[in-house]
């Protein structure tokens, strides 16, 4: 497997520093990866995310205006060897002897306690986006193996679980380590729970500033709803349409079809180290 010290030699010979901004963000394409369709109907075998819960409970903060953040520069060693620990359990995991709502809660939890693990490795960063794996980005090169598969961010994103689920609210489950993101939630998905909190998430989201802001004449929307738009519809409208959704009364009058719309998104790394809150 790739994580743990393999991990710490791959982003030993990664480089950094230009600013998020020039280099827009390409979210890839969907392609299937073939190994990931099996699944286990029926089957009652879960996965043991109990680490990661330890971790999101004892770490996560909300700053003053409620946007998720980890102190990274305040993690103890031990935690992050705990965090090492949980990553080789869901390395050795049979994925394909688990059932659909565990297979979706799994690969969740995967990219984004490797996303938090990345960046422990690589701080002090200002954003995710500093890391370079040589391709100017932390997305594209393999950094765990689960059944014998090399797999890369973009993989589980891309090729697992964009292509198997088509989900639109697969996005507000996803972290990417930056204020702009969804954030951590404050426990791990399971598949008891997946259905439930990706609603949550999405209701959360759409209704912060950082998902969607409007005056009444403009809406400025995350930057997410125009990377992944075609999995919320591929249009202007649908992409309102599912935003009307999940909006509280007052936002919800503010998205007509008519309403200007641009896009934004913060890459600001979601770190509170030093912070009292």
């Amino acid at each position: 497997m790739l994580i743990g010290g393999a991990l710490a030699a791959v982003l030993g010979g990664c480089a950094g520093g230009f600013p998020g901004t020039d280099r827009p963000f390409s979210p890839g394409p969907v392609r299937p990866l073939e190994e990931w369709r099996a699944h286990a109907p029926g089957s009652r075998r879960l996965v043991d995310h109990r680490l990661w819960d330890r971790f999101l409970s004892k770490y996560r903060r909300l700053r003053s205006d409620h946007v998720p953040m980890l102190p990274y520069g305040e993690i103890p060693t031990a935690e992050w060897e705990l965090l090492d620990t949980y990553l080789s359990t869901l390395a050795a995991t049979p994925v394909h002897t688990l059932d659909r709502p565990e297979q979706y809660a799994f690969w969740l939890n995967l990219h984004n306690a490797l996303v938090v693990r990345l960046i422990g490795r690589a701080y002090l960063v200002l954003s995710v986006r500093d890391i370079d794996f040589g391709d100017g980005t932390p997305w594209g090169r393999p950094i765990v193996e689960v059944e014998g598969h090399p797999l890369s961010l973009s993989d589980i994103r891309n090729g697992i679980l964009r292509a198997y689920w088509r989900d639109g609210r697969v996005h507000y489950g996803l972290c990417y380590g930056a204020v702009g993101s969804p954030g951590l939630l404050a426990q791990g998905f399971t598949g008891a729970n997946v259905d439930r909190l990706l609603d949550e998430q999405a209701l959360d989201f759409v209704n912060h500033p950082r998902g969607v802001w409007t005056d009444g004449r403009t809406a400025t929307l995350s930057s997410l709803y125009e990377w992944y738009a075609e999995d919320l519809g591929g249009s202007r409208g649908a992409i309102l349409s599912h935003l009307r959704l999940y909006a509280l009364p007052g936002l919800r009058r503010n998205l007509s079809d008519d309403v200007a719309v641009n896009y934004a998104y913060d890459w600001s790394l979601n770190d509170v180290t030093g912070s009292l809150g």
